[in-house]
């Protein structure tokens, strides 16, 4: 393959600022309320076209990259939709930490149902793609969907907002792994859908007067993952005891978390300390879009 033919896309990770879970659903899913932010830390996805089939790779050794992998399955999923006979190869390039809350498996998927669609020319609308989307995974349809967003039902239901801007956050993650599923089944308080929705709005107020009001926020999973994870405690109650430190919390189900700062020199420190103990850290800011492609 000549390198004129490969054809690249970032896909940015993404926090929670907000999360409720308000019930159980019929299909043996739970109904949600999230504020779905992206965030400046990416995985690199690169496609190019082969013959037939779906090859796919990644530079984790710890993931599966055969035919149970998000992406692989995102590309079989709209290979079959639009009923393409060729072939592609997509190989991954991990920065996202993986089972920590950040997205990064349903970034990857969405990267490769909006990177497909636009390096192989079909030509699909919005609508279409969030279809496929949604049958790979609750969070798939809201990096298909691109921007901040308040996320309903599974998560799949979206509503444009604002987000958050002129901030630095930093991202430390734990050296343990949560799994969604076994999150779900450590839960066992549900907010009401009145509760979660005041909740929600008094974040929302206080987004809109940031930094100056004052920002309170929830996330249904961190009570129960501080019992079960005694390190996740441990690095919530650092970040929160951070100097300037305007609010922090649990991202997804975990395991990481974010501490939001206005100043950098203030991320700076705090990434400092989260280094010293030896999490995983990161800073990084909002940002408006959930991929970048690059031809």
């Amino acid at each position: 393959m000549r390198e004129k033919e490969i054809f690249t896309i970032m896909c940015a990770a993404k926090i929670n600022l907000y999360l409720g879970v308000v019930g159980v659903r019929e299909d043996g899913y739970h109904d949600i309320e999230t504020l779905f932010q992206p965030v400046s830390l990416y995985d690199e996805i690169s496609f190019c076209r082969i013959d037939k089939g779906i090859e796919l790779s990644g530079n984790d050794e710890t993931i599966q990259w055969g035919e149970s992998n998000l992406c692989y399955r995102a590309a079989e999923e709209l290979f079959k939709y639009v009923n393409y006979r060729g072939g592609i190869r997509i190989e991954v390039k991990k920065n996202i930490p993986v089972e920590a809350g950040l997205g990064g498996g349903s970034s990857n998927a969405g990267g490769v149902i909006k990177g497909l669609n636009k390096y192989l020319n079909f030509n699909l609308d919005q609508d279409e793609l969030m279809g496929i989307a949604l049958k790979i995974g609750s969070d798939v349809p809201f990096f298909v969907f691109g921007r901040s967003a308040i996320g309903r039902g599974r998560g799949e239901l979206l509503e444009e907002i604002k987000g958050i801007d002129g901030c630095f956050v930093v991202l430390a993650v734990p050296k343990v792994k949560i799994s969604t599923e076994k999150a779900f089944k450590k839960l066992s308080l549900l907010l009401t859908r009145s509760e979660s929705e005041y909740k929600l709005r008094r974040l929302l107020n206080g987004l809109d007067g940031f930094p100056e009001s004052e920002i309170k926020t929830y996330n249904s999973f961190e009570t129960p993952m501080e019992v079960l994870y005694p390190e996740l405690h441990s690095l919530l109650v650092l970040l929160k005891t951070g100097k300037d430190c305007i609010f922090s919390s649990l991202s997804g189900s975990g395991s990481a978390c974010f501490a939001v700062f206005v100043k950098n020199a203030s991320a700076a420190r705090m990434l400092d300390r989260v280094l010293d103990e030896g999490y995983f850290g990161v800073i990084v800011k909002p940002v408006n879009r959930t991929f970048d492609i690059y031809k």
